[in-house]
């Protein structure tokens, strides 16, 4: 009995599942890379419904550069072929065009074809199949298949080279995973043991790198436990002034606004009406103020010199301290975190000095010079001793440095009793 259609679509799944099967135990297997590709393309060209010859290649994709490189191929190519190949931009003959549009590409005659625009002295007729090789990341690469010219058997099954496709890009990427784990692998291996050879032979430096590390340990806790407060007492005046000048003055300032609104004839609306002004404008004050203490918008707005200058100004109006700021220069333009580090330390100085230097006088200096950034803060007061700088209670102080850290940037503090204290901040300009 002669085969119907369905026979023949039948026969064709079949060996198309085979085939399939064939590949995947290639691809499942252990061994080398390209071992198992030469064996997975072999059996692709074995397959006789693709009418292909013994001849293929896969090419990995560059993404990042936007191109293709020859890794391995089947078959009998001559050297110029090899030599030409070797790269191939995307969008350049049949396989950068599948590379650029991820779409699987055939064709017919390599000498008809206007995409097969790479030629070779020793080119006999030949078609193609191009196939991308899609990973779960992408592209991962290419693979060739020549043909008989004229393939039909493209047209209905489509789907079983990009299965293969798929499979193929699988087991690349698995591989190069696994290259890659080993090359860490041994790279561990390495330090591990160039660490444990200089563990053996500084033994007493370890001991002391330990009780450092154990004491930077307590002055970060005691850090991490002095921002906790300071963020609840910062928190509390916060409220405080929130809810005692804002508060009260709204309270006072809708009391006269109903009262206004009872008597507007009466003869004292407009002095109500004045003082109602007066206090929305202390008001407005109280805001800004608060504001300006979280964060001046000036830091901002104008730079660090113009925000110190202002800070330093609000410090002698509130306190009993005369402070010269004209030795306060610009610097090149840094990040807003450095700017902001470098204020926060201003701030932090200028709160010593009030609380616990009893000075009259400070002096700020600012300037950059041979790439290198200079903050520069003195007092008249009582001078810090050398036992406060390496506490590990100056909570502070260490916080000066914390912020500092991340910027390569460096803190001294110089102290001589009853004549001052001079802190010195150093930041290198390609770092900030």
């Amino acid at each position: 009995m002669p085969k119907t259609p369905d026979d023949n679509n039948i026969e064709r799944l079949t060996e198309e599942y085979r085939i399939l099967h064939k590949v995947a135990k290639i691809l499942e297997a252990p061994g080398d890379l390209t071992t198992m590709l030469k064996s997975a393309m072999k059996v692709l060209t074995e397959f006789e419904d693709l009418r292909v010859e013994s001849k293929a290649g896969i090419f990995l994709a560059d993404t990042k550069k936007k191109v293709l490189r020859l890794f391995v191929t089947y078959g009998n190519f001559s050297q110029e072929f090899l030599q030409k190949e070797k790269e191939v931009p995307f969008g350049d003959c049949l396989c950068g065009r599948a590379a650029a549009s991820g779409e699987l590409l055939m064709s017919e005659s390599c000498f008809s074809d206007p995409r097969h625009e790479r030629t070779f002295s020793d080119m006999e007729a030949h078609g193609h199949y191009i196939i991308p090789l899609k990973g779960s990341s992408g592209l991962v690469g290419i693979l060739f298949l020549y043909t008989n010219t004229h393939p039909s058997w493209y047209r209905h099954s489509q789907e079983v080279l990009l299965s293969i496709g798929g499979l193929i890009a699988g087991a690349i990427q698995r591989k190069q995973i696994e290259q890659e784990l080993a090359a860490y692998h041994n790279h561990l291996e390495a330090v591990i043991k160039e660490r444990t050879r200089q563990v053996t032979m500084s033994t007493n430096q370890l001991i002391s790198e330990i009780e450092e590390h154990k004491k930077t340990q307590a002055q970060l806790r005691n850090l991490s436990q002095r921002i906790q407060e300071v963020r609840e007492e910062e928190k509390t005046r916060i409220s405080r002034e929130v809810h005692d000048e804002l508060g009260q003055s709204l309270t006072a300032l809708k009391m006269d606004l109903l009262r206004l609104n009872r008597h507007l004839a009466d003869k004292d609306a407009e002095s109500r009406l004045n003082l109602m002004v007066d206090l929305v404008d202390t008001t407005l004050l109280s805001v800004q103020r608060i504001a300006m203490e979280l964060r001046p918008p000036i830091l901002d707005a104008f730079g660090l010199v113009e925000a110190m200058t202002w800070q330093a100004g609000e410090y002698q109006k509130r306190f009993d301290l005369t402070i010269e700021t004209c030795a306060l220069k610009d610097i090149p333009e840094v990040s807003p975190a450095l700017k902001t580090a470098l204020f926060r330390v201003f701030q932090e100085s200028m709160t010593n000095i009030v609380r616990h230097a009893g000075a009259s006088q400070a002096r700020l200096s600012l300037g950059e010079k041979n790439g290198v950034i200079q903050l520069v803060i003195e007092d008249n007061g009582s001078g810090i001793g050398a036992e406060k700088v390496t506490d590990s209670q100056s909570l502070g102080l260490i916080g000066m440095r914390e912020r500092l850290s991340p910027f390569g940037g460096e803190i001294t503090f110089a102290g001589v009793a009853g004549q001052g204290t001079t802190l010195t901040v150093t930041l290198p300009l390609e770092k900030a």
